[in-house]
């Protein structure tokens, strides 16, 4: 009788286990594929955490200029270089670019390491007010719908500050391109700016 009351909890603390440990898919934009795997329970204890936390954005203007910064006008010239290359969903290479592998991959070449999802991309780095965007920030939109909150699409900004906001990226229309913030396509679908430290070291 013992053995079988023993055997039975058991089976239930066990049952119990693998729920936690259920594939939680993240969306992350209409472009990207990437999907994450995550224990829930550890998700669960990371909400509370955050919960606690104030999760307001960081807003600061990264003291930087990117006039007559070389690391940014190489990173520039990089982008400048896969001008022309299709869209492939997931891609990260020359045979084929989604908006944040062709970022993560310019990013790369100056050994900096940015997330293959825009809404990663979108997390790292200081978060820029519209008014000061300057060459080398990433740019970040919603996807398709524009009702959309989530991120859905990266670029890099390619103009100095004051000047209007251009930014390079891969389009699933026409891949790597040149587009302008003030494009009422782009303008109704714009989320927010970041600036990567490591480009100001």
């Amino acid at each position: 009788m013992l053995k079988k009351a023993v055997f039975i909890l058991f089976i239930l603390i066990f049952c119990n286990t693998i729920k936690g440990f259920a594939q939680v898919p993240l969306y992350i934009e209409a472009e990207d594929t990437t999907s994450i795997t995550m224990d829930t329970t550890k998700l669960n204890q990371t909400k509370t955490k955050l919960n606690n936390k104030s999760t307001q954005p960081i807003t600061a203007n990264y003291k930087g200029n990117s006039r007559n910064n070389s690391r940014i006008d190489s990173l520039v010239i990089i982008a400048h270089q896969y001008m022309g290359n299709k869209y492939r969903r997931g891609g990260a290479s020359t045979a084929g670019f989604d908006c944040s592998g062709y970022t993560m991959t310019v990013f790369k070449q100056l050994n900096i390491k940015l997330p293959h999802t825009s809404a990663g991309q979108g997390l790292i780095g200081v978060t820029i007010n519209q008014k000061n965007i300057q060459k080398g920030d990433l740019i970040l939109f919603r996807g398709g719908n524009r009702r959309s909150r989530r991120i859905g699409h990266v670029g890099i900004v390619i103009t100095e500050k004051g000047e209007p906001v251009r930014f390079i990226h891969s389009s699933t229309s026409e891949g790597v391109r040149i587009d302008n913030l003030n494009a009422s396509y782009y303008r109704n679908r714009y989320v927010k700016a970041v600036r990567i430290p490591e480009l100001y070291r």
